[in-house]
């Protein structure tokens, strides 16, 4: 089957599935493969934390690909300083889309988009996707409650979020949030999405530099465990956030900017309460709900192959669909 949207046209990728950000350790050693594969694979230059180390990274990841993959840039935490020197390495590098995340980041996808480049900016709600749009933004990314990072008080679930968001939005919108499989790629399609974001499904591959124990984790994990599900599915505290607000403008906006991130991912400096423990917690990057759907650890090749196939799998053959569109013949 062909799969081509909006989505791959802007990424130059086969497949609509983008690999997450990661913040700890999204490097070369993850995007690379899943690029190769036939996603596009995302270097987030938060893991790289220099300019330096983010032009070495993408050298390296052209050595070992001669696929498109993307930077990704999160506005916010030590990141935010350097960002614009970021920018430039990836500009002069010419890697063909600017990925960008957590804050208002206009002024790096206008400069970007000037440069050439194709920008997609991610975010929690409705209301940011649609600001994003006027913005200039190629591409958005919405994630739904299911996902691992950043929470706003007012996200919904991706089922709701997706559907809602389509029939407004009129730039490709790529969904987030609990997918991890063929059924939530499919899923994600037919609610009016044009591809998917995978965090931790990728997470869960041979490439991906984390420890054997963490995706062990992940593949044990069950989205039944409250130190999953509450993460996931419960918002930051209001009483915390309405803190951190009154503190904006009195703050340097990167030390602003380093709390707020704490609100928004449950820790406030007290605790977060949720029981992880350190190896919970990899580089930063919080299992979402995908972990329902995950039960092996492939190259991501397989990966991607497995979710192409099953999905071909259930539209043509095997599937509801699939005996729906046979019925009507």
């Amino acid at each position: 089957m062909n799969w081509n949207t909006r989505v791959t046209e802007l990424l130059g990728c086969k497949y609509p599935i983008i690999q997450g950000a990661f913040d700890g350790f999204g490097t070369s050693a993850i995007a690379a493969p899943v690029s190769e594969a036939g996603g596009c694979g995302i270097i987030t230059a938060g893991a790289l934390r220099s300019p330096e180390r983010l032009r070495e990274d993408i050298r390296r990841a052209r050595e070992m690909t001669d696929k498109p993959f993307a930077v990704n840039i999160t506005m916010i935490h030590h990141v935010m300083g350097i960002a614009p020197q970021l920018l430039d390495v990836v500009i002069q590098e010419r890697v063909p889309v600017l990925f960008t995340a957590a804050y208002k980041a206009e002024h790096l996808g206008m400069r970007a988009k000037e440069a050439g480049l194709k920008w997609v900016h991610k975010v929690a709600t409705s209301k940011h996707a649609l600001a994003a749009e006027r913005q200039g933004a190629d591409a958005v990314v919405l994630v739904g409650l299911e996902g691992a990072g950043f929470k706003s008080p007012i996200q919904l679930p991706t089922l709701v979020g997706i559907t809602t968001l389509a029939k407004t939005i009129k730039v490709p919108l790529i969904a987030a949030g609990g997918i991890g499989d063929a059924r939530g790629f499919l899923g994600a399609l037919a609610m009016g999405a044009e591809g998917i974001y995978l965090g931790t499904r990728f997470m869960a591959t041979r490439e991906c530099p984390i420890t054997e124990r963490a995706k062990q984790m992940i593949v044990d994990g069950s989205p039944l465990d409250p130190k999953f599900r509450d993460h996931a599915l419960l918002p930051p505290k209001a009483e915390a956030l309405e803190r951190v607000y009154a503190q904006r403008g009195s703050q340097i906006t990167g030390e602003w900017l380093t709390t707020l991130e704490k609100v928004m991912l449950g820790d406030i400096g007290e605790g977060s309460g949720d029981g992880l423990s350190d190896t919970e917690i990899v580089g930063g990057a919080l299992p979402s709900l995908a972990i329902g759907v995950i039960d092996g650890v492939p190259t991501c090749k397989q990966l991607i192959d497995g979710i192409i196939g099953e999905a071909e799998e259930l539209l043509l053959r095997s599937g509801p669909l699939a005996r729906i569109l046979a019925d009507s013949r």
